[in-house]
């Protein structure tokens, strides 16, 4: 109840489905967009639900519509994202059983969400993590390079969706890139992060991928943030200067 999922065109049976949403770090957002720009792709469904904010969302155009998911086929794989998740834990269980219901009935194969791992340090080549609901799907992302994530929870649509996969029988994973937590702090998006679940996504479907617009937008985002970083040092080290500094007296 509460989820309305529209089919606009037939679902050929037999596809993989990437996950996306909005989440720290918006890499599960940026890796399903990101995927879809570069592999094209049909929108087959729309998804409506009384969990998404309740908001009319306005266009540049003027042209106003409801917070709506959106279920896209590229061939290779069908792709489901949205600009925002429903906040509440009804709304994210009811959005993701429902669009789980609905594929597998459609012939769905997997389930593969991208999310974020935030950790405080990060180097410029960035760990995937994985999390399988089976054995055997956990060790095919292994040994492309995922490092499996050993105890724990995964918040948001972008890691229940694939436990409901598995309550419908359908085999499914959670690739989370290693995120900078001075990143998800701002507000900022990890492109790195996001780049390197995409890359592994890429060996998955067997396509080949240019990620070279990730590094540019990773590049600059960092930048901006170690400016940061260095503002905030040196105000604490003027502060602490001045703490200290003896004063001079007038008499």
């Amino acid at each position: 109840m509460g989820v309305y999922v529209r089919f606009k065109r037939r679902v050929d049976p037999g596809k993989p489905l990437v996950v996306g949403l909005p989440g720290m770090g918006r890499v599960g957002y940026i890796v399903a967009n990101y995927l879809l720009e570069k592999l094209g792709g049909l929108e087959v469904a729309e998804v409506y639900s009384i969990f998404f904010p309740p908001q009319l969302v306005i266009g540049e155009d003027a042209v106003g519509g409801l917070f709506t998911g959106r279920i896209y086929d590229t061939g290779k794989a069908l792709i489901f994202t949205a600009d925002t998740q429903p906040q509440s834990p009804e709304g994210q269980n009811a959005v993701s059983k429902k669009v789980i219901e609905v594929l597998a009935r459609r012939g769905l194969t997997l389930v593969l969400a991208a999310a974020a791992y935030v950790v405080p340090h990060v180097g410029r080549e960035r760990r995937v993590y994985v999390v399988g609901t089976d054995r055997e799907t956990l060790e095919r992302f292994t040994s492309m390079g995922a490092i499996a994530l050993r105890g724990g929870v995964i918040s948001g649509i972008n890691g229940i969706i694939v436990g409901w996969g598995r309550y419908y029988g359908i085999p499914g994973a959670v690739l989370l890139g290693e995120t900078w937590a001075p990143i998800v702090e701002v507000g900022e998006a990890d492109f790195r992060a996001a780049k390197y679940v995409v890359n592994l996504i890429g060996k998955f479907l067997s396509v080949e991928l240019d990620l070279s617009e990730l590094d540019e937008y990773a590049v600059n985002v960092e930048k901006r943030i170690e400016a940061a970083m260095a503002r905030a040092v040196s105000r604490q080290e003027e502060e602490e200067r001045s703490r200290y500094r003896p004063s001079t007296e007038v008499m």
